[in-house]
């Protein structure tokens, strides 16, 4: 019977205890706001907390922040499987005054979920539908934010005249309810949208600078006096880039130059390396549209270098390649136009048929044709015109140089041979670190290396999907520190070490297996886990210094 009591009161206690209050609910709701502070996975875990309760809005939020979560972090499976979640909890949440606040939360977090998905249409949906329950709960901070991103959504979908509209009564607003803000916050965020209308006022003169060069004196205006009012690096590293581009459209290229080098050296400061990336590409087509082909190709090649190291793939990428097969067309190199040229094509067929739409019409602004046309063109176009600049470079003499360059290019591929095959033959390619070949103090590192060692046994890096997320979550670890624990204990990048262990085992295979040598490039890279020939033919040639096609043909000589 006591111990029944002592149970009795137990659960008496456990209940407030253990149950969550509606101000810690609050608290865990204000730590996903300043997930960008904090972390995604710091943010998911105090989400998570939120999953406890039994109140429907609750669940709701909940479930819409994670889904937000996973959407950033490219978790898409896991990401779809909340939205079932947030369907049905969503239409038990009443719409009443204490609901207004968490379903404006709710429904503007959706909208910014469809932006990270390309959904601008939905997310503008959304977004209204978030601003309808700020208005409702006359929430002027939440109206603020929202009508900044309809504003957003706006500019996205093509109405640039709606976008500036509502930009102009943001900053209104701002204006109105300076007393709302911490003077520090309202700067940041009066500032942020000031640039955001420079940035309008930009596009707007783009799509026809003769008949809206007032837009271009606006943006200009606005994005001086931010360069004179704000202290935030970031925005002012922006507000070079936005400059930069509005000068290269009013085709006054050295000035664009001079902002985009600001521009590149602040976002070199911050370590933002999306950014960076995207400088790097603005200044090749800005050195591009001035005829300064050397500098346009280096920007170009160093841009598109630093991608592949990391297996990126975006846009600017895409269209790089396309630059330098015109830039190689100018200076008459015929292979590395068929390169260029050749990557371009199979990077854009790789795409969704969206995604090919919006290149096309990148493609058509910058070559005035039409990207499926010129991509079905009989390729005797393209050899006959090359045929003819090779014939003039020939005219003056560069086919001495030509050859003697040849023939020093083939003493040293056979240089490259002779050391290759003999590594090969020594075994000394395949030596590879065990478990016990590292000093690791720390407990985790020695754990993650251990693994990624039993791993490399087992031949997972011939696997295609085999990349950073998929060997951090073998290891129950995260991509940041995988990283540095590789770096750390191999002195090298994830990259660099599977492509070691990749080149290392087809040189091995195809030195003792006939069969492989007959293999096209494609089938190679097959094998070893690569998604495109290309690609593998270019790891391959870094690595050893020879193309798959040489090493091979060496080989068979040496039968």
């Amino acid at each position: 019977m006591w111990k029944k009591f002592i149970l009795f009161i137990f659960l008496l206690i456990a209940v407030p205890v253990f149950s969550q209050s509606d101000k810690e609910i609050q608290s865990y709701r204000e730590k996903f706001f300043i997930y960008h502070k904090i972390g995604a996975d710091s943010a998911l875990m105090y989400v998570d907390r939120i999953l406890l309760s039994k109140n429907d809005a609750d669940l709701a939020f909940a479930y819409t922040a994670k889904r937000y979560l996973l959407t950033i972090t490219g978790k898409e499976k896991e990401a779809r499987a909340c939205l079932l979640k947030i369907n049905h909890y969503l239409k038990k949440v009443q719409e009443t005054e204490e609901n207004y606040t968490t379903l404006s939360n709710i429904y503007n977090i959706l909208g910014n979920t469809d932006m990270a998905n390309q959904l601008p249409d939905e997310a503008l949906k959304n977004f209204i539908k978030a601003d309808f329950f700020a208005e409702k709960n006359n929430d002027i901070k939440q109206h603020i934010k929202i009508k900044g991103n309809i504003a957003f959504v706006k500019l996205t979908i093509g109405q640039t005249d709606d976008a500036i509209v509502e930009n102009r009564e943001v900053l209104n607003l701002l204006k109105k309810n300076k007393s709302l803000y911490p003077q520090e916050n309202f700067e940041i965020i009066y500032n942020t949208v000031f640039s955001n209308m420079g940035h309008l006022y930009s596009d707007k003169y783009i799509t026809d600078p003769q008949k809206n060069k007032k837009y271009g004196d606006s943006a200009l205006y606005n994005f001086n006096e931010l360069l004179r009012t704000t202290k935030d690096k970031k925005l002012l590293a922006k507000t070079y880039l936005k400059l930069g581009t509005l000068s290269n459209k009013k085709k006054e290229y050295f000035k664009a130059s001079e902002y985009y080098l600001k521009s590149l050296d602040m976002y070199r400061t911050l370590k933002l390396k999306d950014e960076t990336l995207n400088l790097k590409y603005n200044l090749g087509v800005n050195f591009y549209e001035h005829n300064d082909y050397m500098e346009s190709k280096r920007n170009f090649l160093e841009m598109s270098h630093l991608m592949e190291k990391d297996s990126m793939v975006n846009t600017d990428y895409i269209f790089a390649q396309d630059y330098l097969a015109r830039i190689y067309l100018k200076e008459g190199k015929t292979d590395s136009v068929e390169f260029y040229n050749k990557k371009f094509i199979e990077l854009y067929k790789e795409n969704s048929e969206l995604e090919k739409k919006k290149m096309g019409e990148i493609y058509r602004e910058i070559n005035s044709k039409n990207l499926n046309d010129e991509i079905s063109k009989s390729s005797s176009t393209l050899r006959n015109r090359l045929f003819l600049i090779i014939a003039l470079i020939a005219l003056i003499g560069c086919i001495t140089g030509y050859l003697l360059f040849q023939i020093r290019k083939k003493k040293n591929i056979e240089r490259s041979l002779d050391e290759l095959m003999l590594q090969v033959k020594d075994y000394s390619l395949a030596s590879r670190p065990t478990k016990n070949s590292f000093t690791i103090s720390d407990e985790k590192e020695a754990e993650i290396m251990g693994k990624l060692i039993e791993l490399e046994e087992k031949k997972l890096y011939l696997k295609n999907e085999y990349n950073q997320a998929f060997v951090a979550k073998k290891l129950n670890t995260n991509t940041s520190y995988l990283s540095q624990t590789i770096n750390k204990y191999m002195k090298k990048s994830f990259s660099e070490y599977t492509n070691e262990l990749r080149i290392n085992y087809i040189l091995k295979e195809l030195s003792e297996d006939k069969k492989l040598r007959n293999y096209t490039t494609q089938a190679l890279a097959d094998i070893v886990g690569y998604k495109n020939g290309i690609s593998f033919a270019r790891t391959f040639k870094e690595k050893t210094g020879v193309t798959p096609f040489q090493y091979i043909e060496k080989l068979n000589k040496d039968l």
